[in-house]
């Protein structure tokens, strides 16, 4: 490890001696363990001061206690290699351009417009590019300033882009290429991240209800198939103040919040290296992994409701799941630094949804329906014809699902005797009228929408006794997206008097 042993030794430990009295030394092939004498008033400035010297010469220091022995234990840092900053431009460049394009989707989906417009890419990327990219910009920037508030050799922010999905990104992340020095660094640099990313989520998601409310969009009739999110508690907190009407669209501004306060909540999960795993290994020390481990158990279980978590899960241990110390792991936080562990843990299950995204499952279903008595299904019907007469009867048709539905009624008559004629005569579905057959229709109805069937019953040239017969209408149903299926059909008793 060390070339001149004699040499970086000696300059090793007179650095080490210069903080703290050395009393042993114990050379081992990974590194040189230092037994020393240690003020614990002034242990953690001396430490540091011992750690902004070493580091920048390729030394990493590390302060332990084992066997009631202070021990400074210092190894070479092993040859690293980092991309250039124009890595981190091509990446942001690449995340504008994939979120400027899932931007123009959700404006085109919020305002039924061609989402390959100007007005699609102009309009989404003003209300949802450039907020979402401000969110975590800031987030990411948060843990580089305080980073570099404690010497600590950080990269920029790594966008990562996501094309073809309705986010563009699939968020960001800096490089920490220095070691956390000590506890207190370790959870303000992780903290400050989520904080800053919250703080300006708040903002944002305000502004995107206030833009709700001033222009509320309803949303679509035919929603089964689509995706709906769950809003937070710190969502719907906000939406108190900021009332917006129900069953509306979320505006692409209020998604963008919405992704905020989703990736805050993320990345406060206490496991591994991500944010919250930097605050538990800062608040609870080497007991964190137990915190880890309980958390990535608790996302692979949601991975059965979300299949996201589990892929997260699986990020998050490929990665490791066990928090590395930092140099300094004696050092106690003070109350300030409990604070911000606490807020941490307050905004995780503030912004927390287990399950983030829903498909709404497509629903294909009809109702018959009396003329006379609508919202109540039927089954059976009776008819009445007067012998030397004709007549009609309408019935009801309501789409009950969540889908544009095509119907097909089949008219089932037996070959009644007597010239007597049963035929749909009319079918209306709102203003308008649709061509009908003798014994046959095809239509469709949006969600909740309904048609008046007409039939016409012909016994103006019946020539036989008053008698009582049965006929049938059946239905076939198909659902956007789903397959056809036969829906219970609707029985006749007909009475010719």
């Amino acid at each position: 490890m060390f070339s001149d042993l004699g040499a970086e030794i000696e300059s090793v430990r007179a650095a080490v001696s210069a903080r703290f009295p050395v009393y042993d030394t114990r050379v081992t092939p990974q590194a040189v363990a230092f037994l020393v004498n240690v003020d614990p008033a002034t242990m953690e400035k001396k430490f540091d001061d011992l750690r902004l010297e070493l580091v920048p010469k390729d030394y990493i220091p590390s302060l332990t206690k084992q066997g009631g022995e202070y021990t400074v234990l210092v190894q070479r840092r092993p040859s690293q290699r980092f991309v250039g900053s124009h890595v981190n431009l091509l990446l942001l460049i690449a995340t504008i351009i994939t979120t400027t394009f899932a931007g123009a989707l959700n404006w085109a989906g919020y305002d039924d417009i061609d989402w390959l417009s100007l007005d699609a890419f102009a309009k989404g990327s003003l209300f949802f590019t450039l907020p979402l990219m401000a969110i975590l910009g800031i987030h990411e920037m948060g843990h580089y300033v305080i980073a570099q508030r404690y010497r600590v050799h950080a990269s920029l922010p790594f966008f990562i882009p996501a094309p073809a999905t309705f986010l563009g990104t699939f968020g960001a992340m800096i490089s920490m290429r220095d070691p956390i020095p000590s506890r207190k660094a370790l959870i303000d640099i992780g903290a400050a991240g989520p904080i800053l990313g919250l703080i300006t989520a708040i903002p944002v998601t305000i502004l995107g209800l206030v833009l709700m409310q001033v222009d509320p969009r309803p949303a679509p009739l035919n929603s089964g198939g689509g995706l709906e999110v769950e809003l937070p508690f710190l969502y719907q907190l906000l939406s108190y103040f900021v009332p917006i009407p129900n069953n509306v669209i979320l505006h692409p501004t209020a998604f963008a919040g919405w992704v905020g306060l989703f990736v805050t909540a993320l990345n406060l999960m206490p496991a591994g290296q991500l944010d919250g795993g930097h605050v538990a290994r800062a608040v609870l020390g080497e007991n964190s992994r137990y915190l880890s481990y309980a958390a990535i158990f608790g996302m692979i279980l949601l991975g059965f409701w979300y299949f996201g978590w589990f892929i997260i899960a699986v990020f998050i241990m490929f990665m490791g799941a066990r928090h590395p110390p930092p140099l300094n792991d004696l050092t106690r936080l003070d109350g300030k630094r409990h604070a911000v562990g606490a807020l941490a843990l307050a905004v995780l299950l503030l912004s927390f949804v287990a399950i983030p995204v829903n498909l709404i499952e497509p629903i294909a279903d009809i109702q018959f329906e009396s003329e006379n008595a609508p919202a109540i299904p039927v089954t059976e019907l009776n008819v009445t014809a007067a012998v030397g007469t004709a007549t009609s009867y309408t019935f009801r048709i309501v789409n009950l699902g969540n889908v544009e539905t095509w119907i097909s009624l089949n008219l089932s008559t037996p070959n009644f005797p007597g010239n007597l004629s049963v035929a749909f005569a009319n079918l209306s579905v709102g203003n308008r009228s649709i061509q009908v057959g003798a014994s046959d229709v095809n239509f469709t109805l949006n969600a909740t929408e309904s048609a008046n069937v007409t039939l016409s019953v012909d016994a103006t040239n019946y020539s036989l006794a008053p008698d009582d017969k049965v006929f049938f209408v059946k239905a076939r149903v198909k659902g956007e997206g789903l397959r056809a299926f036969d829906q219970p059909e609707l029985t006749f008793h007909l009475h010719v008097e």
